[in-house]
């Protein structure tokens, strides 16, 4: 039976290599905190700890969550919803369905139907000196990444995908605006076509329905939403406009697994195409990202890349990748049991809640 006694609450604060800059903000820190939930739960035969992840960056701004305010939030044992804070939500639902394929002794992929599967590997390069980021696509591409998906800008939109495309004319290549662009930089997105770019991702703000659909109209590119998809209806009125081709598909930001499959499902219905996205999670949400990832609905290859791309240490077990491929996990539960010495170095504040508040945070979630 399911029975949580508990949550424990831990703020984390992992040591990161760099720093991710967009055109949204650059970080100053040189470090990520996180929000981990654990459902502690009893069975008649023994003890089971779920394991969850609220993947809210350290500050607000890309949503309108934050690390530190989703341990406040959940602290309290304010009543939240999917709608008001889904990444926290998102959290409770990780670690309810840790707990549950624990007990079932099953892995996340096989019951997601994607055990013995892998999908391609993808990842992402900031804004930097053109020298900087040519030196770190390099290094990608030795590793294997088949996909690189370089941040653009204002003004800097053209001449780094053209140097990235002069110097590795075989990589697939995306580009990211994170919403920054306007109507004048629609010419410079029009040369993107000759560079062999397949994917424009959020290139203009979320209330922009007219400039996309004119890209989509005008090109061939795959233009996908991310800021602008935080729910089922801006899927819908994104279709009706037809001011996306695609959807990033980011299950921390959409309130969980279940939501994110929701959304592929409704993705596929409306004939558009679906990219999986990321968070900067760590290895607990990244093998969430690896057990969708070879869903037949993922048409695009995604940011799907280990969590040691960004973090200098990890309390989870780590994805791997080889060959430029990423396999869905075997681990019991998601990511397996995190390693106990580095969880307590990491943690920088914790809680507790009661039986009852956990109780009702999953039931309600």
């Amino acid at each position: 039976m399911f029975s949580p006694t508990h949550l424990s609450l831990r703020l984390l604060q992992l040591p990161t290599h760099s720093s991710l800059a967009a055109a949204h903000g650059v970080p100053t820190t040189s470090f990520r905190m996180l929000t981990l939930v654990g459902l502690h739960v009893d069975n008649d035969l023994d003890r089971v700890v779920g394991w969850g992840e609220c993947s809210a960056l350290n500050e607000a701004g890309y949503t309108p969550e934050w690390a530190e305010g989703a341990f406040e939030l959940l602290r309290s044992g304010a009543p939240f919803t999917n709608v008001s804070a889904p990444m926290a939500t998102a959290a409770i639902e990780m670690a309810a369905l840790d707990a549950d394929l624990k007990q079932a002794g099953e892995s996340l992929s096989g019951r997601l139907g994607t055990s013995g599967s892998s999908a391609p590997a993808g990842a992402v390069v900031g804004l930097a000196p053109l020298s900087t980021m040519l030196d770190e696509v390099e290094d990608l591409a030795a590793q294997g990444y088949r996909r690189i998906k370089i941040k653009i800008a204002p003004g800097r939109i053209v001449d780094p995908v053209a140097a990235v495309r002069s110097s590795f004319p075989g990589l697939e290549l995306h580009v990211d605006a994170n919403a920054s662009l306007r109507q004048e930089d629609l010419p410079a997105l029009m040369q993107l076509r000759d560079l062999g770019v397949r994917v424009v991702e959020q290139p203009f703000s979320v209330d922009d329905r007219h400039m996309p659909a004119r890209l989509i109209a005008e090109t061939d590119l795959d233009v996908a939403a991310d800021e602008a998809v935080q729910s089922s209806a801006d899927v819908d009125a994104l279709a009706a406009n037809q001011a996306a081709t695609a959807i990033a598909v980011k299950p921390s930001k959409l309130g969980g697994i279940q939501a994110a499959l929701d959304v592929l499902d409704q993705v596929h219905a409306a004939g558009m195409r679906a990219t999986i996205g990321g968070m900067l999670e760590s290895g607990l949400g990244r093998h969430v990202l690896a057990a969708l990832a070879p869903l037949p609905a993922f048409t695009l290859v995604g940011d799907l890349s280990p969590a040691g791309r960004w973090l200098a240490d990890d309390p989870f077990p780590d994805i791997t990748m080889r060959s430029g491929m990423i396999a869905a996990p075997s681990h019991l539960g998601i990511a397996g049991e995190p390693f106990a010495n580095r969880l307590e170095r990491y943690t920088v504040r914790r809680a507790t809640v009661t039986a009852a508040t956990a109780l009702a945070a999953v039931t309600n979630r």
